[in-house]
């Protein structure tokens, strides 16, 4: 535990040596700054007819579709590339290999780190929305529903490990950093964009599970079909994790 703890901050303090997770982790506050201000000044030019408080009451959950599908995936992308396939590139994983440290706890350390690091993107996200929807009149009534915010956001953290898992076994497939990043973009994007043409598939793909929320809260499904679901995301996980693991085992450099 002590290697695997040594090589987890190793690599976390490797992600945020980057200053582009800083510069895109303050692109996210600008982008919540910005929608909360809209809304705002949208509740204020109504004249009363639409709330400031009812605009701003669902910020969180509305700010989450957007980052929990596209912009955080986007920074596990990037992320990844880093930590895999940029290492490959330049040769730095050898030394990483040297380390006393087995190829399982580097594999699986490079992905907490990544997981983390959307953990935080999350995070942040979270107190931020929260923050403007209680600044913006809903007071301490709405405790139930920041609440339910923070449990959606914490189920949505699952079908990011999931996404964590598809990107790594990628870049254990490909060479080039930047092409890393266009494949992973261009099959994640393939993949929603079919579940969005083909609802039947959309049941069937990883993709189709960002919003793991959904099926929890407000109206639930049957439980068997409950379970068939956290087996299928939890098989996706399997796969990637395994076929990545094993990639990464097998890798000589």
């Amino acid at each position: 535990m002590t290697t695997f703890i040594a090589s987890l901050q190793n690599e976390l303090m490797k992600i945020f040596a980057r200053k582009k997770f800083f510069v895109l982790l303050i692109i996210e506050i600008l982008i919540c700054l910005l929608s909360g201000g809209v809304n705002y000044l949208i509740g204020k030019a109504s004249a009363g007819a639409v709330s400031t408080s009812l605009m701003l009451s669902n910020m969180p959950m509305n700010m989450l579709s957007f980052f929990i599908q596209i912009y955080i995936p986007l920074m596990i992308f990037m992320a990844s590339c880093d930590l895999f396939t940029s290492e490959v590139q330049d040769g730095t994983i050898r030394a990483s290999f040297m380390r006393p440290v087995s190829r399982f706890k580097l594999y699986a350390s490079k992905i907490a780190a990544i997981t983390i690091m959307a953990v935080i993107y999350l995070a942040v996200l979270f107190i931020l929305t929260t923050a403007m929807k209680l600044m913006g009149g809903a007071g301490i009534a709405s405790a139930a529903s920041v609440a339910e915010s923070f449990f959606a956001y914490f189920l949505d953290i699952f079908p990011l490990i999931v996404v964590v898992l598809f990107a790594a076994m990628l870049n254990q497939l490909l060479n080039s950093p930047s092409l890393s990043i266009v494949i992973c973009v261009i099959i994640y994007i393939g993949l929603y964009i079919l579940g969005i043409v083909v609802p039947q598939a959309s049941g069937l793909m990883f993709t189709g599970y960002s919003e793991w929320h959904n099926l929890w809260l407000g109206v639930t499904l049957p439980f068997m079909t409950m379970i068939s679901k956290i087996g299928l995301l939890l098989g996706y996980g399997l796969v990637f994790g395994c076929i990545g693991y094993y990639l990464f085992e097998r890798k000589e450099v």
